[in-house]
């Protein structure tokens, strides 16, 4: 059980920050941050925010990739699509 609550809190950290945040160049941060996180197992909260389409157009929407890789993506679908991760933390993998 307090594993679960673990998650629900990092959840809800990571959600109200995306929320508030209002710059791509932050929210890719964001995105990093939460992927890298060791402690966090779900993302698809996260990548519900509406604020990350922000990312869309930017030299910031290879960290939406990332966070939908991480959200409904699996091994194979990062080793096939090919993304450009050239920026992703070892704690990613």
């Amino acid at each position: 059980m307090d594993m679960e609550r673990k998650q629900s809190e990092l959840i809800d950290h990571f959600v109200k920050q995306a929320t508030a945040l209002d710059a791509a160049a932050p929210l890719a941060d964001l995105i990093l941050e939460a992927t890298a996180h060791t402690s966090l197992f779900a993302f698809s909260e996260i990548f519900s925010v509406p604020n990350l389409a922000k990312l869309k157009g930017t030299q910031y929407a290879s960290s939406l990739d990332v966070l939908r890789l991480f959200a409904c993506g699996t091994w194979s679908d990062y080793k096939c699509k090919g993304l450009p991760l050239a920026w992703h933390l070892v704690g990613q993998i």
